[in-house]
């Protein structure tokens, strides 16, 4: 990041990416996207080029399109509140800032990228918790700090951390007071989130029922046999099979984690 990233994302406290992040961030918004384009090819075909070998009419084409616009609308909203900044109020130094960012560091297993006088860019990597990891970016101001952590757009493209985002900024923010306070390091039991919390669910009441609809979306698509359709089936299928991969991962490992506490 250069001082001009830097000034932009002060004045407008929301975080900037480059061209390749900000397609890998906005990538779930295309992919819900490729069956209304690809029915919009379709519908090209038989109105302009005639030259459609389908077996849908035009209008039953749009009909199945249209559905799949409102889910894209929500998640392009989603991932660009993601982008925000949340401006924290807080006085430290230099020395308190630098132990903080240490102790998160050890704490979350944080790869420190950039430590400069007027920010900080770290990365969590994945390990098996259902995040594919997260990259955190912390503003240094005079009177406080922007904090925001989003799920690393290096990396495969996803749009739950699982509670890692939050995380990453809390125990940071933590930290430093720690370190103002004066108040050693302690070594404290990594609690697991609930995986049947309130926001699990909430999510899950979502993403399941739209899962279900992508999939059998993409078995009609690949049923059709359209060189098109396959190729938006076979993604839709696969990029849903991940997600519920890793939200079924998630809540063995956590059973396990506490089945083996309480013996």
């Amino acid at each position: 990041m250069n001082r001009d990233w830097i000034k932009n994302m002060k004045e407008t406290q929301r975080l900037k990416l480059s061209f390749w992040q900000t397609v890998s961030h906005y990538f779930v918004v295309v992919f819900i996207l490729l069956i209304p384009i690809f029915t919009l090819i379709s519908v090209f075909e038989i109105y302009v080029t005639k030259t459609y070998d389908g077996v849908r009419s035009a209008e039953e084409l749009l009909r199945f399109s249209l559905p799949w616009i409102i889910p894209a609308i929500a998640f392009f909203f989603i991932q660009r509140f993601q982008l925000r900044f949340k401006k924290v109020t807080i006085d430290y130094t230099d020395e308190e800032f630098k132990e903080a960012v240490e102790r998160t560091a050890k704490e979350l297993e944080w790869t420190i990228e950039k430590n400069k006088k007027t920010y900080l860019r770290a990365n969590r990597p994945w390990n098996w918790t259902g995040s594919w990891g997260e990259m955190i970016t912390i503003i240094r101001l005079k009177d406080g700090l922007l904090t925001n952590s989003i799920c690393d757009p290096d990396k495969w493209s996803s749009v739950a951390s699982f509670g890692w985002n939050r995380r990453n900024i809390r125990t940071f923010i933590k930290n430093l007071n720690d370190v103002k306070n004066d108040i050693p390091v302690q070594v404290i039991e990594e609690k697991q989130e609930n995986e049947w919390s309130l926001k699990r669910i909430g999510i899950r009441l979502l993403m399941y029922p739209l899962s279900a609809i992508i999939i059998t979306a993409g078995l009609i698509a690949i049923y059709n046999s359209t060189i098109r359709g396959v190729i938006a089936g076979i993604a839709g299928i696969s990029f849903v099979s991940i997600w519920i991969y890793a939200d079924i991962k998630m809540i063995i490992k956590q059973k396990k984690a506490r089945k083996h506490n309480n013996v």
